[in-house]
């Protein structure tokens, strides 16, 4: 934490906690109970809502969780005018209304108003906000997002694992599965690049030493697609193909507005031998990347990993901003870096329980890559990463660990 976070960190602890306990004095002068919002309300002749915000306030001590519920200046002229009625003292009033104007002045320093009060915090500590807080305000960029690139989905499906070489064991086998599901287009000229392919090292540098196979072999997949079309409720959508450096872009054509040109996609591919297991000066972990290229409400991400590849058990998610259009471990930077209030949960082991609401057929899914690459769900530990409405432009990085290298090897 900067020093100019930490001050602001202090003063917004020091002036929530200054109305806090301002209104519990106030509170307690006239015997109300926080415990009891409906008994305020009636007793007070103020609305619900405004008792259950003073509730909140006492009873809550996390300023962070607290600020949305801060009544605004009408609303606390109309609970002390309430209370004045009732016959509190004017001592407790006079702190109250002192308490909250210190807490405004201290907005008005560091934010200037309540509103961008809420944005600092939902953006600078995610993880002290309630979870309700920030749907709400990752709902309102999804929505505008959509408006402003004409295209929304409903699930971004990105699945991972990671197996010992069954050539080589000192070799990692992988297989990855990824889709968009119900995708509407907003406008029908709408063009915007769906999906994305590539493989690099920590530093940045294009990795082509092991081919890229497809999950679903038939000749229905799409070709360079790598389309699983039992999965898709199209498999024939036109996409253009655009090579950039080392990154493969699938760009979507225009079609249908709305419900009629709703689509799904799910696409496939694995690597035999992709790479070692051991960390060396090149490689120091495993990453796999999500690219979130399109509004999307909802993101599954999920990461197997074989048993016997116990250094990779405790797989963690980040979350980097596309500047310049991709991101790898060499562009990474804590500048660049998004917070996240969401955690990594398995999902079990041996094997991994996969089942999930937002898509139906994912253990089917699932379990088509088992027979493509020869496997057994009974071999595999399941990690998840959900987020509702994902940031746009940020790549999802699941990274784990690599291989200690033994000293005599």
């Amino acid at each position: 934490m900067t020093q100019t976070t930490q001050i602001f960190d202090e003063d917004l602890e020091r002036a929530f906690q200054g109305i806090r306990g301002a209104m519990t004095e106030l509170l307690s002068s006239v015997s109300a109970d926080p415990s009891r919002p409906q008994d305020i309300a009636r007793r007070f002749q103020i609305n619900k809502n405004l008792a259950w915000k003073i509730s909140k306030m006492i009873l809550v001590a996390d300023a962070h969780q607290m600020v949305p519920n801060i009544p605004g200046k009408n609303g606390m002229n109309t609970v002390l005018r309430a209370f004045e009625s009732k016959g509190a003292p004017d001592t407790a009033l006079s702190a109250t209304r002192g308490a909250f104007d210190e807490f405004d002045e201290m907005v008005r320093v560091h934010v200037g108003d309540r509103s961008t009060l809420q944005l600092a915090l939902t953006s600078a500590m995610p993880e002290k906000m309630t979870e309700e807080h920030l749907h709400a305000t990752r709902k309102m960029a999804y929505q505008g997002n959509s408006a402003i690139w004409g295209i929304q989905a409903k699930i971004r499906l990105a699945s991972f694992f990671i197996a010992p070489g069954a050539d080589d064991p000192s070799m990692i086998d992988t297989a990855s599965v990824g889709g968009l599901f119900e995708v509407r287009r907003l406008r029908e000229n709408v063009g915007v690049p769906l999906f994305s392919r590539f493989a690099y090292n920590d530093d940045g540098s294009t990795r082509d030493d092991a081919p890229v196979e497809a999950i679903d072999e038939s000749e229905h997949n799409g070709g360079d697609l790598m389309l699983m079309p039992s999965f898709c409720s199209d498999s024939t959508t036109s996409f253009q193909e655009i090579q950039s450096g080392n990154m493969t872009r699938y760009m979507l054509q225009p079609g249908p507005i709305g419900n009629q040109g709703r689509q799904s996609w799910v696409f496939g591919e694995c690597v035999r031998g992709f790479a070692s297991k051991y960390r060396d000066e090149q490689n120091e972990v495993g990453e796999h990347a999500v690219a979130i290229s399109v509004p999307t409400e909802w993101l599954l991400c999920d990461l197997q990993v074989h048993k016997d590849f116990d250094f990779a058990f405790d797989p963690m998610v980040y979350a980097h901003a596309l500047f310049g259009g991709e991101s790898t471990r060499a562009t990474e930077t804590e500048l660049n870096q998004l917070p996240l209030s969401e955690h990594v949960q398995s999902i079990g082991s041996c094997p991994p329980i996969v089942a999930t609401p937002l898509i139906s057929e994912y253990p089917e899914i699932v379990g088509t890559v088992y027979k493509r690459m020869g496997w057994s769900g009974k071999d595999f530990h399941g990690y998840r990463f959900v987020m509702k409405y994902p940031p746009l432009h940020a790549n999802m990085i699941v990274q784990h660990g690599l291989c200690e290298r033994a000293a005599d090897s």
